[in-house]
């Protein structure tokens, strides 16, 4: 009976013991959401634009009255999740999104989305690249989850719709990299980005939120996924493939060796998009499971790479590496690469469960800067903040680190 008692005693402890370390890090979570959007709305909002301004230095000067649609967007994104947990930040969220619509959106036949606005001014576009497309989704398929805004979904579908007019190719699948006004698709545009980043940017998002239209994201989503599951993986190199000729065949250089670089990043992305499979009822359970099993696959294989500071996750990993040949191309540490990463690892259920819990030290250790708020794009291969980086900029502001908080949380 003593044994018995004592087992049990033991048990609740260390259940106790979990569940009080899974709270204390939900609460760093949400102190880090908090401090990364004070940091925007400390130097960047502009009261009578109802916006945010685009570009910061490292203090949180502004560098620029430039209004990006990516950043924008990123930044609806995150105070839209954010406020489930301080509802203050849905109003700037709904702000910013009408700035968005009225002034960063055009509406005339097919939607698409300009890249900047300055002085009431908007950039001259002969093309539209996929990445500032996709992203300009972004916040505002997560505003409508939030809110489920009707007039709000009418935009969505009408971005959506010009997204997969102006981008998708008909003959090979998939999605081209560019358009332009003149001759549309743009030849030698592919990427791995083109396959991802409309899937994990809004569509999937956007799909989950869109609970009567859903048909309108699954063969998009479904297509993409099929060939990322044949191309985008490398078993030759162990490395992800980046770019693409026009029929989905590998870039290539004359001595047949591959004509890009990569990036440990876009591995963990690859690898935590194939295990968000598990989630899409639309796909079959084979497919489903051929695609979790190359995930998987994929994390084992990064983790044994030589990229890690002194060999070990704790200390973070390098940004850019020779696919031919495996060598170092730049030794910096990058934040949304780490970001990316820790999602990845969240995602194999438990496996990597320490590793990801040393990672998340130090991504928010290193990349958080404790002195002028806000994060490091960069920091030095010995941890020291690269502050020539811009901390607000086309591409930075509050998305990544807050998407790692949202699956963290959705996958505890």
């Amino acid at each position: 009976m003593k044994i018995k008692l004592l087992a049990i005693l033991i048990t609740t402890s260390l259940l106790f013991q979990c569940t009080n370390k899974k709270e204390t890090r939900q609460i760093i979570h949400q102190e880090k959401m908090e401090t990364l959007v004070n940091f925007f709305d400390r130097n960047a909002w502009d009261q009578q634009l109802s916006t945010y301004f685009s570009e910061l230095d490292n203090q949180g000067k502004l560098v620029s009255d430039k209004i990006f649609t990516v950043a924008s967007s990123r930044l609806i994104y995150g105070l839209s999740y954010a406020s489930q947990f301080s509802p203050e930040h849905l109003d700037r969220a709904k702000s910013v999104a009408d700035f968005q619509i009225e002034k960063l959106i055009q509406k005339e036949n097919e939607y698409y989305s300009h890249s900047y606005i300055t002085n009431d001014s908007i950039e001259s576009q002969s093309k539209l690249d996929v990445w500032q497309q996709a992203y300009g989704l972004c916040g505002l398929s997560e505003l409508y989850r939030q809110t489920k805004d009707p007039h709000l979904l009418h935009t969505l579908h009408k971005l959506h719709q010009g997204f997969i007019t102006r981008f998708h190719d008909q003959k090979a699948g998939g999605l081209w990299g560019e358009y332009s006004f003149d001759t549309n698709s743009v030849s030698g545009s592919k990427s791995l980005q083109s396959l991802m980043y409309p899937l994990t940017a809004y569509m999937i998002n956007l799909w989950m939120a869109d609970q009567e239209n859903k048909e309108l994201y699954e063969n998009q989503i479904s297509e993409n996924l099929a060939l990322l599951y044949q191309i985008g993986w490398n078993d030759s190199t162990n490395w992800v493939n980046v770019q693409f000729n026009d029929d989905w065949s590998i870039k290539r250089k004359n001595d047949g060796f591959l004509n890009f670089t990569v990036t440990p990043g876009h591995n963990f992305q690859l690898a935590a998009l194939l295990l968000r499979s598990k989630d899409f009822t639309f796909l079959p359970d084979t497919t489903k499971e051929k695609y979790q099993k190359l995930g998987k696959k994929i994390i084992d294989i990064t983790l044994q790479k030589d990229i890690f500071h002194h060999n070990n996750i704790q200390y973070g990993f390098y940004s850019e590496v020779n696919p031919n040949t495996s060598l170092i191309l730049d030794d910096r540490k990058t934040w949304w690469q780490h970001a990316e990463a820790i999602i990845a690892l969240s995602l194999y259920e438990g496996k990597y469960e320490k590793e990801q819990q040393l990672l998340e030290e130090y991504f928010f250790n290193t990349f958080t800067d404790k002195k002028y708020g806000g994060e490091y794009f960069y920091v030095t291969k010995e941890d020291q903040p690269i502050t020539s980086e811009l901390k607000g900029s086309i591409g930075k502001s509050t998305y990544h680190t807050i998407e790692l908080i949202r699956i963290l949380n959705e996958n505890k």
